[in-house]
């Protein structure tokens, strides 16, 4: 059986419901709004449909504003929002100041705004900065002619022997990264798929105008911005050919160019200094070191980073690889910046890019799915960082059954199918097993509020991509009501770690045993500590604590009642989390 409310709150104690306000006043300290909340991401198309179209908008975002706030939530990152032709989910800009339509109008969004800010949530807005829709003002005045004054906008470049400049390759399977332009004979660049031509941030006239659209909404009371493809800004200055397996990944000749550091140092300069604005860049490709360059708070470049390493360990492209603990344990490592204070560290395991944690990380027996995913969420949770819960995954949504390539949405997909399947190269029935565990449609599923049709989430009678099946159990209303839930552990645990500390900014140590299904790591910040213990498995384990930790009392656990400390060991079920305090 699992934790009860009655048990936590016993367990956890008034503490639990200090503010962190409160509680950096009793402490005498100030601490940087963002190193103090919860983050969540709202996908909006699938979110909350508030006017009945079968697509999320910014009125159903509004409505839902409660929700989010009685979770425990600072702050909202709305992913892509503005006009766009959707050539790939609204990640393709077509008006940096306008919302989409789809998602309603100005005032839709300041009503969101207001709702959110009223009750104390930081909105935070993505921005695509890497490259616009070719259906972008600036681009269609850029491929008018080869004297445009915005012609240098983008990185135009003349063919070679009958074909593209060089020989790089775009991302998501869409081919060579160059697409010709009849109208002036020239190709043009573009990182990702053709209708998104990549800007040329060499330029300081095309960084001036993105610079005015971040002070154009931080004008509207945006608290920050997360920058999509950041890491791919700064393209290399020779466009030679790569050779033949030379920076084998994705986009690999766009990452983490040399001047990428000049590049958001410039921005940092020209739009964030002397304000309290946040910014986090999505950082495909860079290493540790790069992060730190990036987000040493004393560089004036960005705050914080999304980064990949843990991400991309299971999957290659479309094929499914298998999780492993020990990459999971090195990452978090890592990921703690132990070695450089001055890094504030992101702490996710779900976004609108990946497959669901509950599905890709838990338990594929049904009777501890649920237990899995309170378990992911103790350790997402008991992390330094800024953690992003991801909509959905505080009541452990799942992957979608996906069965046919017709089921599938993302442009990724459909090219992977062409690449691999169309060309003989891979059976379909292989294809598809792997791709309905690695696809990034699987986040992007409509958001399950209840076990109405079409899970709350619209009145129409279709929404735009379809409600995965197990919405009847899995929903924020059935599970709201039960003090076992998903929901509930992940109230319960945002709520322990705004109380300790030590869990969002302590020193991380592993102390998990060699080999073992248990991971296990130590927290500690000033005279306070406490340690972690996971068992990542279907079958029971024990865990004896390291020589000089003591135990004391239980702060939390996923099932209750908690698992005892006997004689310095732990006897932990399958899938089960604990947190103690250390003496």
């Amino acid at each position: 059986m699992d934790l009860t409310r009655r048990d936590m709150t016993r367990l956890l104690g008034t503490a639990l419901f200090l503010t962190p306000a409160a509680a950096r006043a009793r402490a005498g300290t100030t601490t940087a709004w963002w190193k103090d909340v919860v983050a969540y991401e709202i996908y909006p198309r699938s979110f909350c449909d508030g006017n009945g179209d079968g697509i999320g908008d910014f009125v159903g975002m509004a409505e839902r504003v409660d929700h989010l706030a009685d979770l425990g939530i600072g702050a909202v990152w709305v992913a892509a929002c503005f006009d766009s032709p959707n050539a790939d989910n609204g990640y393709d800009v077509r008006d940096y100041r306008r919302i989409m339509p789809d998602f309603g109008t100005m005032a839709d969004f300041d009503r969101f705004m207001a709702r959110a800010k009223a009750r104390g949530i930081h909105v935070i807005l993505d921005m695509v900065f890497n490259h616009t829709s070719d259906e972008h003002e600036w681009f269609v005045k850029s491929r008018s002619s080869r004297t445009s004054p915005y012609r240098d906008y983008y990185i135009w470049r003349d063919g070679r022997d009958g074909g593209p400049p060089n020989n790089w390759k775009a991302a998501f399977g869409a081919g060579s990264a160059w697409q010709f332009d009849a109208a002036t004979g020239q190709y043009y660049l573009h990182t990702f798929v053709s209708k998104q031509p990549d800007l040329n941030w060499e330029n300081p006239k095309v960084r001036a105008e993105l610079y005015d659209i971040l002070r154009f909404w931080a004008a509207r009371g945006v608290s920050g911005f997360r920058f999509d493809a950041i890491t791919s800004l700064a393209k290399p200055q020779a466009m030679g050919d790569f050779t033949p397996g030379q920076h084998a990944g994705q986009a690999s000749f766009a990452e983490v160019g040399p001047r990428l550091d000049g590049y958001l140092h410039d921005m940092y300069t020209h739009v964030f200094a002397g304000t309290d604005l946040y910014t986090v860049g999505e950082a495909w490709g860079a290493s540790h070191d790069a992060i730190i360059n990036m987000t040493d708070d004393r560089r004036g470049e960005i705050t914080s980073a999304f980064r990949f390493d843990l991400q991309l360990k299971d999957a290659d492209g479309w094929r499914k690889l298998p999780c492993r603990l020990d990459d999971m344990r090195a990452f978090n490592a890592d990921n703690a910046f132990n070695d450089n204070p001055h890094v504030w560290p992101l702490v996710y395991l779900e976004d609108h890019d990946f497959p669901r944690a509950a599905s890709r990380y838990g338990s594929g027996m049904p009777e501890y799915g649920a237990r899995s995913a309170k378990l992911l969420a103790t350790m997402m949770l008991s992390l330094k960082g800024t953690p992003y819960i991801y909509q959905g995954q505080e009541i452990g949504m799942t992957n979608f059954p996906f069965r046919r390539i017709e089921d599938y949405n993302d442009v990724q997909a459909h090219n992977g199918w062409r690449n691999e399947v169309l060309s003989g190269h891979v059976p379909a029935a292989e294809f598809l097993r792997n791709l309905a565990q690695v696809s990034r449609d699987n986040a992007r599923t409509p958001m399950q509020w209840d076990d109405t049709p079409n899970a709350g989430f619209t009145t129409a009678d279709r929404p735009w991509f379809a409600v995965n099946p197990n919405y009847r159990q899995v929903n924020v209303r059935t599970e709201r009501a039960d003090p076992d839930s998903v929901l509930s552990f992940y109230r319960a645990m945002i709520r322990l770690r705004r109380a300790w500390r030590c869990l969002s900014a302590g020193r991380y140590g592993d102390v998990s045993p060699p080999g073992s299904q248990v991971y296990a790591y130590t927290r500690r910040d000033g005279g306070t500590a406490a340690v972690v213990v996971l068992n990542f498995s279907d079958s029971a384990a024990s865990f004896t604590l390291p020589a000089g930790l003591r135990a004391t009392q239980c702060l939390i656990g996923n099932m209750t009642p908690p698992a005892p400390v006997t004689d310095g060991t732990i006897a932990l079920r399958p899938w089960e989390s604990v947190i103690y305090q250390l003496a």
